[in-house]
């Protein structure tokens, strides 16, 4: 899966896009206090976890070279 955002979005926004991005069985196991973001030589990433640190997804953001970034979501 796979979205767009601004260079310069915020971490509110890009979740809300991640959050919009889960299959919905996924989407309620969603917890925002057990996932993170953190920043890489590439972009920034994130890890997005269940309420008990299970891993669901780990997404990751690459510059499209348009001041855009491409988000891809890899379920696990």
């Amino acid at each position: 899966m796979q979205f767009t955002t601004n260079e310069d979005s915020n971490e509110e926004l890009i979740w809300s896009l991640i959050l919009n991005n889960l299959p919905s069985n996924l989407l309620t196991e969603a917890s925002a206090s057990t996932s993170s973001f953190y920043r890489t030589e590439d972009g920034i990433e994130c890890s997005v976890r269940k309420k008990n640190g299970d891993l669901i997804a780990n997404c990751y953001s690459e510059s499209d070279r348009m001041g855009k970034r491409r988000w891809t979501i890899d379920l696990k």
